[in-house]
């Protein structure tokens, strides 16, 4: 095929270009496939074909309670309520993935970290999802922490809730119309919650629908509820609820040990209403467990309603009906005062249905400032009554309670 000279020449030549000529169309190809480039917001292949986009939430809370009639209740305490990293993106036009570890509390453990397959079937919006991600219970329920107008979920969220916590390895499928969603679960142990929930199998479903949704306003329905098998060896189950906040251990609602338990179920109901900057729902939910020897009802109640002062429409999307983040119109680094929204809210716990179960309401005012997309801050004060059975708080008790919080969410 070469003509060969005395030194080799024309063969060295021939070879030599065709070698540039290869490389030269190879090289393109390589590039598009492999070379990344940031958008602004995340790195995306050139063909667009595979995204990365870093993320992460870093949750600063204080607080303070007095008026309690028990000095152990009356104090100032402080915690990273969440530290998280993690990565999200897409490869190809319908697989979506989300790594997501929670460093705070001085352990490292998973949060969001699923594989999902989005696609549109029979005329609706279909997604598959394998992994750990958040179960659907409620609209505060459902929400994610960056889009919840109170520094913790309501009453209902907190105690109506299976044995596995709010997240759990396993299945859910999603079915999205254009004024309502469908949602059903299976899953197994939360990887943040090992110390309580081993070898649980819950199965869970939930359904919003929006019967008005329009320029005027929207109306929310919903319903859900789950089942849940506990393990064989699980001696005895026992939850007590956070009130007032987070931090403080000592204000709870306790429900008390519960002998050889056999299995649970909950349910519960929303109703809601949005109107531009103007927002109210009300959540029911009861819990059921049943054990050898007896059957315990957890009874919880919530009802809230909030106004974007700055304007904004309301922090709801109808799509999933939850609590979504919103960016405000007129960012602080723009020269604007943010977005501006008060909420209130007022919720009961009742836990007394179990031999040693308690009581609680709690009537809060929340004000949130949201300066950029990313940044809020937020101001809880509450006023709250518990009562208990026995133990060292033994009897009716109220107090007050201020709690703030740093939110940093990208």
């Amino acid at each position: 095929m070469w003509r060969k000279r005395s030194a080799g020449g024309v063969v060295i030549l021939k070879l030599s270009a065709l070698a540039c000529a290869l490389a030269a169309c190879a090289a393109p190809a390589v590039a598009s496939d492999v070379d990344f480039h940031w958008d602004g917001r995340q790195f995306v292949t050139q063909d667009g074909g595979f995204s990365l986009r870093p993320k992460g939430r870093l949750l600063l809370d204080a607080s303070s309670t007095e008026g309690s009639a028990f000095s152990e209740r009356n104090f100032y305490g402080d915690e990273v309520r969440a530290l998280r990293f993690g990565v999200e993106g897409m490869v190809g036009e319908h697989l979506f993935y989300t790594a997501e570890g929670d460093f705070a509390g001085d352990k490292a453990i998973l949060r969001g970290t699923y594989l999902a397959w989005r696609d549109r079937w029979a005329g609706k919006d279909v997604e598959l999802v394998l992994g750990n991600r958040l179960s659907e219970r409620g609209v505060d329920g459902s929400s994610s922490s960056d889009g919840t107008p109170f520094l913790e979920r309501n009453a209902v969220a907190l105690a109506v809730i299976p044995l596995k916590g709010f997240y759990g390895w396993g299945g859910i499928a999603k079915v999205y119309g254009a004024d309502w969603h469908v949602t059903a679960q299976v899953a197994g142990d939360d990887p943040g919650n090992k110390g309580v929930a081993r070898d649980v199998t819950s199965y869970l479903a939930r359904a919003h629908w929006n019967p008005v949704k329009s320029g005027q306003g929207i109306i929310h329905l919903g319903a859900w509820g789950f089942y849940e098998d506990f393990p064989a060896d699980l001696a005895s189950h026992a939850r007590n609820t956070s009130w007032a906040g987070h931090i403080n251990k000592e204000v709870q609602v306790p429900l008390g040990a519960l002998r050889d338990p056999l299995h649970g179920a909950g349910y519960g109901l929303e109703l809601g209403a949005v109107r531009g900057p103007l927002w109210g729902f009300v959540e029911a939910g009861r819990r059921e467990i049943d054990t050898r020897s007896d059957h315990v009802a957890v009874d919880a109640t919530a009802w809230t309603a909030g106004w974007m002062i700055t304007g904004e429409n309301a922090a709801y999307s109808s799509r999933g009906g939850t609590f979504v983040k919103i960016g405000p119109r007129s960012p602080v680094s723009k020269g604007g005062p943010g977005a501006w929204e008060v909420a209130v809210r007022y919720q009961t716990l009742d836990n007394t249905d179990a031999p040693m179960g308690g009581k609680g309401s709690e009537a809060e005012v929340g004000l949130n400032w949201r300066l950029e997309d990313w940044l809020r801050l937020m101001v809880n004060l509450s006023h709250w009554e518990v009562m208990h059975r026995a133990g060292p708080y033994a009897g009716t008790d109220e107090g007050d309670s201020l709690a703030g919080r740093l939110q940093i969410v990208f």
